[in-house]
């Protein structure tokens, strides 16, 4: 069992990208596509999620190139990583939805601890799920999720039902 986990991250560089130019600036970037509302893919490091018909989250490398495009903005999102076996019985605790449901590779955005966040779950062999939020709710969240850590430990198993 993988110990319980909570690390902020801060490679990326966020972009929201709206309007009819935003699938051709993330092509332009070589940056994934993704075809459905709240699909993500990531690729090379970088991670693109479809957030409405024409509207995408673009989390790119530093290295990478950058989409450009008029209706193309920077984000300073606040992301955490959670990890461990247990990350479920954490979620259960802060946020309603049933994370049994959560397939690798899906997005989705909720509330957790009474914060809108959007969340991902890498499809890596070692499961963790992303949270991104307001980098004016960064530390009230860590300090929830922190706690719930805590609480949970690294014994606990995910009891089912949200």
């Amino acid at each position: 069992m993988s110990a319980l986990k909570l690390t902020p991250l801060d490679a990326w560089q966020v972009w929201i990208l709206t309007g009819p130019e935003s699938s051709a600036a993330l092509q332009h970037a070589e940056l994934p596509v993704p075809e459905q509302p709240f699909e993500a893919v990531m690729h090379n490091g970088n991670l693109v999620a479809k957030t409405g018909r024409d509207e995408f989250m673009a989390f790119v490398t530093p290295e990478a190139r950058q989409p450009v495009a008029d209706w193309c903005f920077r984000r300073h999102d606040s992301i955490f990583q959670l990890s461990g076996t247990a990350w479920m019985a954490v979620m259960a605790q802060v946020c309603q939805f049933d994370f049994r449901q959560l397939q690798p590779g899906e997005w989705q955005m909720l509330a957790v601890a009474g914060v809108n966040c959007w969340l991902y779950l890498s499809a890596e062999p070692e499961t963790r799920l992303l949270i991104g939020c307001d980098p004016g709710f960064s530390q009230y969240l860590q300090d929830n999720l922190d706690a719930v850590i805590a609480d949970v430990g690294l014994t606990s198993e995910y009891p089912g039902g949200a």
